[in-house]
């Protein structure tokens, strides 16, 4: 089954939108399919067994508590498994057990254990055998990898869908003079399948490579293992992450748990205990969601670094700070005031646009009023979800009010259909500019947040953005440059303070900004601002210049270069910069602590500079 049918503007009971929870985002509610009728016998035992699994992967990593709220929320998605998953994908009864493979060869494992650091990498078509992720003997430096949507070989007992490989196992894959042999033999070249491995090039190529890749002869490649986790097509192609958060966690705990495999691995060889420290990129982002560290994501990753884990030393998790400064899909609408939605033609996706009212308890009031329409006030008094429909009496709209997060006050999202719908029948919206109108006397200043819905290369994606439109707003300067942090009065209702990826909004992720090689620490116009106008904790330089945008990045195989721009390539640079000192015995407390490691006292923003990288990455000279 296609990503298209993940994206598909469905007809859904009401009471579908608890499932998720408080947190859950509610256009997931809507892109999931109902299973039609009661689940047979089969799909049954089949669920249970998919949540035996993720329960079995999620306590061997996690507290209790933490473990069984991950379970609960992921339940819904993975009752929904067989309309998203592609068959193959989904772990048969009767697969047989998975070997119990060692996670590398004695020849890869750090020469020495106290002076290493494991690299996690959470993304998509992540190519596990590249040369780059290879020791001078030629064997795997990935210690593990889960293939999400890969076919099914063999059944784990903490796996409940796609495919794992250990290094050993790859290594036995690997055929002389032909690169490809361990994907083949894995399945993932096969036709029918995502072919995503095929391609020429890759966002998880480009980001595992920056983050962890060495030549194959650099010995410093073995302190740096590496465990990665590929996350499914049709996850990704819905762009808003209401389906991929929730995979993200599941990767995100996958990683904790096969770190802490390596490192008694690590320790049986060594004959003591050894507790490697880790450092985990995750380069994708959202552009909705909370803002104040309350996003499951966020929570998961924070609960995490801020503890003592088994096993390993200091856990730390590297994310972008986004790629959205001058998308105008930020605002703050106060009590009285109102501004255009431009919602675009030919959309077969849904559009979404959240209202967070600043926290105290009071419930937003706002009218939506669609292209050469009337306003349609939004009658919600609690927490639920009512359909909106002009006079001649179609839906055009739907509403959906949560108190979300621990810090968070409600949140009012309005999903608006496809303007360009799948099937006749379907429901579907005028293009044009939609209003939106703050009633006096309503909480505010309320926080207007746009869902991302533009489309990822390699995924399969069809969204066109939605946009907010104002008339005193100006994008570039007198000058014609873009500009940068919002002035103080901001004296607009669009914002590009706070346009900061909704993923990196924990108290303990470091949040990496983007940075031109030419002139030397320059932020890039696009890379998102954290709500006080930084560009980030730290910034890496993604970009040749303003007007040579992007940097050479591997490929697929051996020495084949792209040329990739944004935030996803500055934090993987962090990653690999922060593992190296880690391995080096250098400890970090904090964000703060960081600027002062790299020779500054104060905890102004700083730039790593020009990547030290196993390829030109056409950045300096």
């Amino acid at each position: 089954m296609g990503p298209a049918m993940g994206l598909t503007w469905t007809r859904v009971p009401p009471p579908a939108f608890a499932r998720l929870g408080q947190e859950g985002w509610p256009l997931a509610d809507y892109l999931l399919r109902e299973v039609e009728g009661p689940l047979t016998l089969h799909q049954q035992r089949d669920h249970a067994r998919r949540c035996a699994a993720l329960r079995a992967l999620m306590e061997s990593s996690l507290r209790p508590r933490v473990a069984h709220q991950s379970l609960r929320r992921f339940d819904n998605v993975l009752a929904q498994l067989p309309r998203l998953a592609p068959k193959r994908a989904l772990v048969p009864e009767d697969a047989p057990p998975g070997p119990d493979a060692a996670c590398l060869e004695p020849m890869a494992h750090p020469a020495d254990p106290d002076q290493a650091a494991i690299i996690g990498v959470i993304d998509h078509a992540i190519p596990f055998a590249h040369p780059l992720l290879t020791t001078a003997t030629g064997h795997s430096r990935v210690a593990a990898v889960w293939m999400m949507d890969g076919p099914a070989r063999d059944r784990r007992p903490d796996i409940p869908f796609g495919q794992e490989l250990r290094g050993t196992m790859i290594d036995a894959l690997r055929r002389a003079g032909d690169e490809d042999a361990p994907y083949r033999a894995c399945g993932l070249l096969d036709p029918g399948g995502d072919m995503a491995l095929a391609r020429a090039a890759s966002h998880g190529a480009a980001v595992a490579t920056i983050a962890a890749g060495q030549a194959p002869g650099d010995p410093a490649g073995r302190a740096h293992p590496v465990i990665g986790v590929s996350l499914p097509r049709f996850a990704l192609a819905d762009t808003s992450g209401s389906l991929g958060a929730l995979f993200i966690k599941a990767a995100v705990i996958f990683v904790i748990s096969r770190a802490r495999m390596l490192a008694r691995e690590m320790s049986q060889r060594a004959g003591r205990r050894v507790r490697p420290p880790l450092v985990v990129n995750l380069s994708l982002g959202v552009t909705g969601g909370a803002q104040d560290g309350s996003g499951m994501i966020a929570r998961l990753q924070d609960a995490i670094a801020g503890a003592v884990q088994p096993d390993l030393g200091p856990v730390h998790f590297v994310l972008p700070t986004g790629n959205a400064c001058q998308d105008r899909l930020n605002g703050q609408l106060q009590a009285g005031e109102w501004i255009h939605w431009q919602i675009l033609p030919d959309d077969p996706t849904p559009s979404a646009i959240e209202i967070w009212a600043p926290p105290g308890g009071q419930i937003p009031r706002l009218s939506l009023r669609p292209p050469g329409g009337e306003d349609l006030p939004i009658p919600l008094e609690k927490p639920g979800m009512v359909r909106l429909a002009d006079r001649q009496g179609p839906e055009v709209a739907r509403a959906v009010l949560q108190h979300r997060g621990q810090n968070s006050g409600y949140c009012l999202t309005l999903i608006v259909p496809p303007t360009l719908p799948s099937a006749q029948g379907e429901p579907w919206a005028p293009a044009g500019l939609w209003s939106l109108t703050l009633s006096e006397g309503s909480a505010s200043p309320c926080r207007l947040a746009i869902g991302r819905d533009d489309r990822l290369p390699g995924t399969g994606g069809r969204g066109r953005q939605s946009r907010l439109v104002e008339a005193g707003y100006d994008a570039r300067d007198v000058s014609g440059r873009w500009q940068g942090a919002d002035p103080v009065p901001p004296g607009t209702i669009i914002r590009r303070n706070g346009t900061v990826n909704s993923y990196a909004t924990g108290r303990l992720q470091i949040r990496v900004g983007s940075t031109m090689a030419h002139p030397a620490g320059a932020v890039a116009h696009w890379s998102g601002l954290l709500a006080d106008g930084a560009a980030g904790d730290v910034t890496a330089p993604s970009e040749r210049s303003a007007s040579l945008a992007g940097m050479a990045v591997p490929g697929m195989r051996g020495a084949g270069l792209g040329r990739l721009s944004g935030t996803s390539l500055s934090a993987p640079q962090m990653t690999r910069w922060l593992a190296a000192r880690l391995a080096a015995g250098q400890r970090f407390d904090g964000r703060a602590d960081l600027a002062t490691h790299r020779g500054s006292g104060d905890t102004v923003v700083h730039d790593l500079g020009l990547p030290d990288l196993p390829w030109r990455s056409g950045l300096g000279g």
